[in-house]
């Protein structure tokens, strides 16, 4: 926040909010005409004292001056500038100037304005500034370093997540909610999209694993603290056996129900431990549905269109979604208690 050092009315404000200033840029001024006759008084009594102050030396020099003579005009000389000084330290304040360079978030000043010294002129941020606090559980701080990579979503950046790394991990924890605050930075590549005081969601990064198998969380079917993957696999049908999937069935596969050992996950993905790898087909859609051991056949988004006669590509996937979460609904309306 940019203070006011002077006193006086404003006369003149040269920025507006959302402006890119440097450092030293001159954000407004205040009227500076009693000042400047108070400096260009003060200026012609230095020179009075000064030329006072050479004459005595002069005469002690001669021997028709005293001491005494010389060192009162040199006082009186030494106080002209400090008063000369004074003045044009005040003539300094009447500009007000900006500390750093950033951009106006937020102009008080307007012209007319009686100021005075203390009064908040402006607000410039610099956005290499910009970090991200958070509060972390107690519990959780075992896991955090300095360092340590964060995945943020800010609303005022849509379709993007940011990455940050951990600043500062605050060696105090909040009593009352059992938190410690922790900051974050940005890289400075995202920092210029920022905003101050912009709300945001954070993921940290507790532990990456590579070369690891993922799949989509909603893939997943939970049931009785087990979980399981629907995944197909190659079957021989049985002489005129229908498979699953339409008249045009192709090549025919048999669903089976594996229970699987969960992994590490974020907010879309979580990591297979054991029960399948990365060779299976794995049904991401219906699967809540889809009994164990029935026929099916894999087709194309492409031939999925064709078939529903009448329906644009967009039209014909959207309704898939919608049946695929009817499907999903009915399934946990059918296994939740009653």
């Amino acid at each position: 926040e940019v203070m006011s050092k002077g006193t006086g009315q404003c006369k003149a404000v040269h920025v507006e909010e959302g402006n890119r200033v440097n450092a030293g840029d001159v954000l407004a001024e205040l009227d500076q005409t009693e000042l400047e006759a108070q400096a260009r008084q003060a200026r012609v009594t230095v020179r009075q004292q000064k030329t006072a102050f050479e004459i005595a030396e002069r005469s002690l020099a001669e021997g028709i001056g005293a001491p005494v003579e010389r060192d009162n005009t040199q006082f009186a000389y030494e106080q002209a500038q400090a008063m000369l000084e004074m003045h044009e330290a005040q003539l300094r304040h009447q500009v007000i100037r900006a500390p750093i360079s950033g951009i106006v978030t937020n102009r008080i000043l307007q012209a007319g304005m009686l100021v005075s010294p203390g009064m908040p002129a402006f607000t410039v941020v610099d956005p290499e500034s910009y970090v991200l606090p958070i509060s972390v559980p107690e519990k959780e701080l075992s896991r955090l370093s300095e360092g340590q990579e964060a995945r943020v979503r800010v609303d005022s950046i849509e379709g993007r997540e940011l990455t940050a790394r951990v600043r500062r991990i605050n060696p105090s924890m909040d009593p009352l909610s059992g938190t410690v605050k922790v900051i974050l930075d940005f890289d400075p590549a995202d920092r210029a999209q920022l905003r101050e005081a912009a709300f945001a969601r954070v993921r940290l990064v507790m532990q990456t694993n590579s070369n690891t198998l993922v799949v989509p969380k909603d893939a997943l079917i939970e049931e009785n603290a087990r979980t399981y993957l629907m995944v197909v696999e190659r079957d021989e049908p049985k002489g005129e056996e229908a498979a699953e999937g339409g008249e045009n069935a192709g090549e025919v596969f048999v669903a089976r129900r594996i229970e699987v050992q969960k992994g590490l996950e974020d907010s879309n993905f979580i990591e297979i431990l054991s029960g399948v790898d990365d060779n299976s087909k794995v049904v991401v859609m219906g699967q809540h549905t889809l009994k164990a051991n029935a026929l099916v056949t894999i087709t194309t988004a492409a031939r999925e269109i064709e078939s529903r006669a009448g329906m644009s590509p967009d039209e014909a996937l959207e309704a898939a979604r919608r049946k695929s979460e009817e499907d999903r609904k009915r399934q946990e309306a059918a296994q939740s208690p009653s």
